[in-house]
C-alpha cells in the first residue's frame, strides 16, 4: 500500500512528461516559425511559410515566399522577391549550420548598381552575424529585368546550381561558384541559350559565358584591382551566336557574318589598354548602301573611367582600307559609347567597282565580265576615297553610321549598240 502513491505518482509524472513532448511537437515549430517570420520582418522581408517540421539535426520549410528582398526607401530603388519549394537546415541543437535551397526563383528589376548598392551593408551584416557555414542551391532560376540601361535585354537563367561556403576564416558570401547550362540574356525569341558559370574566392570574381559554335566570353575582377575581358568568336551569324543582330549597332539582317576577338586588360584604376579584331560580311555601311564587308584591327589604351582612344586602328571596308582614330567609354552601368572616324586611302575607281562587284558572288562576277567585254574596264578613269563617322550609344539606341566617297570617277565613252 504504500508504494501506491509512489506508483501513482510515477505514472502521473509519466502521464504529465508524455503530453509535454506531444505539445512540444506541435508547439516548437510554431514558435520556430514565428522567429523565422519576426526576425525577416526585422530585415525588411515580408515572409510566409506554408509548413514547418522539425527532427532531430533536421528543420524543413516548404513553400517559402519573400518580399522583397531589398529593403530601401531611396528613389530608383531595385525590387526583388524570390521563393523556393523547399529550404533544407542542417542545426546544431537549435543552431543552423547548413542550408539546401531548392527549386528557388529569384525575380529582379533594378541596375547593377542599385542591386549591389541596396546588398552590399546587408550582406556584410548578415554574414558576419550568421552561424551558417554553407548554403547550397540546387535547380534555381533567376529572371532580371533593367539590369543595365540597354533595350531589350532580360537575364535570365534556369537549373542554376551552386554554393556559397565559408574557407580559410573568410565571411560567409566572400566564396561562392554558380553556374547554370541555360541563359538567355535577350527578350527575343528562338535564340540558343548560353552557358555561364561563375566564382569568387579570395583572389578575386571570375565569369564566363560559353557561346555556340566554341564562342566564350572570360571576365575576371582581381583583388589587386586588375581586369581582364577576352571575347573569342568564330565566324558565324548573331542569331547563331544567340544575339539579335539589331544588338551590334549594325545595319545587318540574318544573313550578316561577324567574328569578334577582343583582349582587354586593366592594370589600375586609371589605365587599361586592349586589342581588338574583328570582321563582318554581308552588312550595310549605312542604311542606304549596298552590301558589303569590314575588317578592323585597333590597338587602345586610356583611363577606363572616362575613355579610351586608339593609337593604331586600320578598317578595311569593302575595297577600301585606310586608318581609324577616335575613341570610346565602356561603362556596365551606360553601355557602349563610341565616336570613330575613317579615312582610307585613294584607289583607282575600276579597282573599287571590279572589288564591290565581287561581293555579289556570282551575279557580281558576271557583271564584271560583261563590262569587260563592253569595254568599261577601259572607259573608267579617275580615283576615289571613303571617308566616315561612326557614332554609337547602346544606352539609346542612337547609332549613325555615315560613309560617303570622295573622287573624280568617269565614264570616258558609252559603246554604241
Amino acid at each position: 500500500m504504500a508504494r501506491r502513491p509512489v506508483a501513482r505518482f510515477v505514472l502521473v509524472f509519466g502521464v504529465l512528461v508524455a503530453a509535454a513532448c506531444a505539445a512540444l511537437v506541435v508547439l516548437v515549430p510554431r514558435w520556430v516559425k514565428s522567429k523565422i517570420i519576426a526576425t525577416a520582418a526585422a530585415h525588411g522581408v515580408a515572409l510566409s511559410i506554408d509548413d514547418l517540421s522539425i527532427k532531430p539535426g533536421h528543420a524543413r520549410l516548404t513553400g517559402v515566399r519573400a518580399t522583397p528582398l531589398i529593403r530601401s526607401d531611396q528613389k530608383g530603388a531595385p525590387n526583388a522577391s524570390a521563393t523556393a519549394k523547399t529550404v533544407d537546415v542542417d542545426l546544431d541543437g537549435l543552431t543552423p549550420t547548413a542550408m539546401t535551397v531548392t527549386a528557388m526563383q529569384v525575380d529582379l528589376d533594378g541596375s547593377l548598381d542599385a542591386v549591389r548598392a541596396a546588398l552590399t551593408p546587408r550582406d556584410a551584416g548578415a554574414a558576419s552575424a550568421s552561424p551558417l557555414q554553407r548554403v547550397t542551391v540546387k535547380d534555381a532560376s533567376l529572371k532580371w529585368t533593367h539590369s543595365v540601361p540597354v533595350e531589350r535585354i532580360v537575364i535570365d537563367a534556369v537549373h542554376v546550381e551552386g554554393e556559397v561556403a565559408r574557407k580559410g576564416g573568410r565571411q560567409l558570401g566572400q566564396d561562392w561558384h554558380f553556374e547554370t547550362p541555360e541563359l538567355r540574356a535577350f527578350d527575343k525569341k528562338g535564340l540558343p541559350a548560353w552557358s555561364a558559370s561563375a566564382d569568387s574566392d579570395e583572389t578575386g570574381i571570375r565569369a564566363s559565358l560559353g557561346l555556340p559554335h566554341g564562342a566564350h566570353v572570360a571576365v575576371a575582377s582581381q583583388n589587386s584591382g586588375g581586369k581582364t575581358l577576352d571575347v573569342d568568336t568564330p565566324e558565324a551569324t548573331a542569331p547563331e551566336l544567340g544575339v539579335p543582330p539589331e544588338m551590334l549597332a549594325l545595319y545587318g539582317d540574318e544573313t550578316s557574318r561577324f567574328e569578334i576577338h577582343l583582349h582587354h586588360h586593366q592594370a589600375s584604376a586609371d589605365h587599361a589598354d586592349g586589342t581588338l579584331v574583328a570582321s563582318a560580311k554581308n552588312v550595310f555601311l549605312g542604311a542606304a548602301t549596298s552590301r558589303t564587308s569590314f575588317v578592323i584591327d585597333a590597338r587602345y589604351e586610356g583611363d577606363p573611367k572616362t575613355s579610351l582612344r586608339l593609337t593604331a586602328g586600320t578598317l578595311r571596308a569593302g575595297p577600301f582600307t585606310g586608318a581609324i582614330t577616335g575613341g570610346f567609354a565602356v561603362d556596365p552601368a551606360a553601355g557602349l559609347k563610341a565616336s570613330l572616324r575613317y579615312e582610307s586611302g585613294m584607289m583607282t575607281c575600276l579597282d573599287a567597282a571590279k572589288a564591290q562587284a565581287a561581293n555579289y558572288g556570282d551575279l557580281g562576277k558576271g557583271v564584271a565580265a560583261l563590262a569587260g567585254m563592253l569595254g568599261f574596264d577601259r572607259a573608267v578613269e579617275g580615283r576615289i576615297m571613303l571617308k566616315g563617322e561612326i557614332e554609337v550609344d547602346t544606352r539609346t539606341n542612337q547609332n549613325r553610321f555615315a560613309f560617303h566617297t570622295e573622287g573624280d570617277c568617269k565614264l570616258s565613252y558609252l559603246p554604241s549598240l
